[in-house]
């Protein structure tokens, strides 16, 4: 091998001492607090798996002995999963979501709990809710809304002294008279960690380390209470932070995360980027160039790479065939026949919505996704009551089908009421009296679907709760009254969750198939959300905001020159505070950072010229990398 060769082998090692600087500041004798910028690529995940490995052979006795353990937060089950599987399921790591890990410390101290929502957050609710009605308008729905919420609190409050175990499930609907909401638990926690000098105490014997992935997306209130709690107890606990300003994707983060770690911490950084070609690593590089300047280098093996730009008008063009056609261009530019092939592609979009459209399951999702106590579990697939449908009742039908009796049954006898032990009888008789209930529930759900049928949801959610077939969640049961017809004369409850449902009970069930083959990444769409910390060889990714719902909220027109700025955007840019260009400038990046060989930008513009000048004069593409087509009119 070349002494040439060596260098620059050498060189994509360069980030190693990063992982060095985490270790020793994880020291139960003088721990450390530190914050690791990792940017897209750079083996973020990597870095965590070798810092707890080393942790595990190096302390791991000690801290069995002493009965600690090592928190790690980190944002999804999902990823819960992959570093639980990384450290092969070690108890000495206590890996958590956030709403996990916060209900974890609070989880039954059921006097403080109640003494919490009796005497500060339904009062503070209430208050807001009054102030808010009593300078409405009477007669709208906004107002009745707030009616019914107000006396919903009230009631509550009342209650609540009768209330001796309070519940949460993370990944739950949380409905129950004695459960917490998700906020609830997340305001609770943070409050707790600054204020109770009892949880604080059995937190410290508990934890001597609490790292947190992802960190930029952290939940603000939990984010500012840790960070006051280690600014209490450091020196006696290390928080260790791990993240990328840019590639927060979600406004509930804290914007300023950076300039709030003291100076004292430690500030390891990562600047090779092992997944992405050269050349979409300049472009991220000049994407994040107004932001804050940070570079990332390539791998000396990963050089060359493709970047194109497909800029047409926002009126008037057909977006799949224009779509069609940047993919055909991208085949003949970077000679991958794979381009032409959508399921090849990841297509990634600004927003979910704009997916779920382009998807079909836009039914089910716009009146779901609206409901912020959802949000989190609908996205990630595993809100409890959606389970019903895309974890039970699908399964069925397909294995039906496909005539895999064996699949069939084996959905039933995990999930069925019908064929479980305390259903059946001893005896053969119950048994086979338990199977034919089960077969007669199959036979009537199976029948809505006969002669390619396509049922709405509350034609199946009928079936399933007249058959016994499933367990039905508590919120679906509230909606008794109206029988589980969407076209029934329904009231508003106040409760957004229940009227989500009596929405979204209305579309159709194939709806339920398209977004479960899109939560489990296994359609050709995306979003920015979704796909962070993944990577693709093929990435197309939709500038669209004609397509967007969140209007002010992210604007590709302005980033790339096609609008100017508004009085707001000018105002909060005065003021010191993020901007739309900001958080679209995010957007861009974590979409394109997503690309491994190839990427396709496609803009959709009421000035097509103008975003073209804009890219170019940026210097994130060279004129021959941009193709401007005017729309067909």
């Amino acid at each position: 091998m070349s002494e040439a060769h060596n260098e620059l082998a050498g060189d994509n090692d360069r980030d190693k001492p990063a992982d060095g600087v985490i270790r020793t500041a994880l020291s139960l004798d003088k721990p450390k607090s530190f914050f690791l910028f990792a940017g897209a690529g750079s083996g973020k995940t990597r870095s965590l798996k070798t810092v707890l490995e080393s942790l595990a052979d190096d302390i791991g006795g000690d801290l069995r002995r002493a009965g600690r353990k090592i928190a790690v937060i980190t944002y999804t089950n999902v990823a819960c999963d992959e570093i639980l599987r990384r450290v092969n399921s070690d108890p000495i790591f206590d890996v958590k979501t956030i709403h996990s890990f916060a209900w974890s410390l609070i989880e039954g101290r059921n006097h403080d709990i109640r003494k919490w929502l009796i005497e500060i957050r339904l009062p503070t609710d209430l208050a807001k809710l009054e102030d808010e009605y009593a300078r409405g308008r009477a007669g709208t729905k906004i107002q009745d809304k707030r009616e019914k919420q107000i006396a919903s609190k009230k009631k509550r409050i009342e209650e609540l002294p009768s209330i001796y175990t309070f519940t949460y499930n993370p990944n739950g609907d949380n409905v129950g008279r004695d459960s917490l909401s998700h906020e609830e638990v997340i305001a609770m926690t943070s409050d707790f960690l600054t204020s109770n000098e009892t949880l604080q105490k059995i937190i410290l014997s508990k934890y001597p380390f609490i790292l947190i992935d992802e960190s930029q997306d952290t939940l603000k209130p939990f984010m500012m209470a840790l960070l006051e709690f280690e600014n209490a107890y450091h020196g006696k606990l290390a928080l260790g932070l791990f993240g990328d300003t840019m590639q927060r994707i979600y406004g509930h983060g804290l914007a300023d995360l950076v300039s709030r770690v003291p100076e004292r911490w430690g500030k390891p950084a990562k600047v090779m980027n092992h997944r992405s070609r050269a050349r979409i690593i300049d472009l991220a590089n000049s994407i994040r160039a107004d932001a804050d300047k940070r570079k990332q280098q390539p791998r000396s093996d990963r050089a060359g790479g493709f970047v194109r730009v497909f800029i047409t008008s926002n009126e008037g063009t057909d977006r799949e065939q224009f779509e069609d056609d940047a993919r055909t261009e991208m085949a003949k530019i970077t000679s991958d026949e794979h381009w032409l092939v959508p399921s090849e592609i990841k297509t990634l979009t600004i927003e979910r919505h704009m997916a779920a459209e382009r998807l079909g399951f836009s039914g089910l999702f716009e009146p779901l996704d609206k409901v912020d106590r959802f949000q989190t579990s609908f996205r990630d697939g595993t809100l409890a009551s959606m389970r019903l449908f895309s974890e039970r009742v699908l399964p069925v039908i397909d294995h039906y089908k496909s005539g895999d009796a064996f699949g069939l049954m084996a959905i039933l006898r995990k999930h069925s009421p019908l064929l479980s032990k305390s259903t059946l009888s001893l005896t053969q008789q119950g048994q086979l009296s338990g199977l034919a209930r089960a077969r007669s529930a199959v036979e009537d759900l199976t029948a809505l679907f006969a002669d390619d049928a396509d049922p709405s949801c509350s034609d199946v959610l009928k079936s399933v709760a007249t058959s016994g077939l499933f367990e039905i969640p508590e919120i679906f049961k509230s909606l008794s009254g109206v029988d589980f017809d969407p076209n029934a004369e329904f009231e508003p409850t106040g409760d957004d969750r229940i009227d989500a449902w009596a929405v979204a009970l209305g579309s159709r069930f194939s709806e339920v198939s398209k977004y479960r083959e899109y939560v489990l990444d296994l359609s050709p769409y995306g979003t920015h959300q979704g796909v962070k910390g993944l990577e693709f060889p093929r990435v197309m990714v939709i500038a669209d905001d004609g397509s967007t719902r969140f209007k002010g909220l992210a604007s590709y027109e302005k980033l790339l020159g096609a609008k100017p700025k508004s009085k707001t955007d000018l105002q909060n840019e005065a003021d010191g505070k993020e901007t739309a260009l900001d958080r679209t400038r995010r957007l861009l990046y974590v979409t394109c950072t997503r690309a491994e060989e190839s990427l396709a930008i496609v803009v959709y513009s009421d000035e097509p010229k103008s975003v073209a000048d804009t890219m170019v004069s940026k210097g994130w593409v060279q004129s021959d990398e941009i193709s401007l087509r005017r729309a067909n009119v």
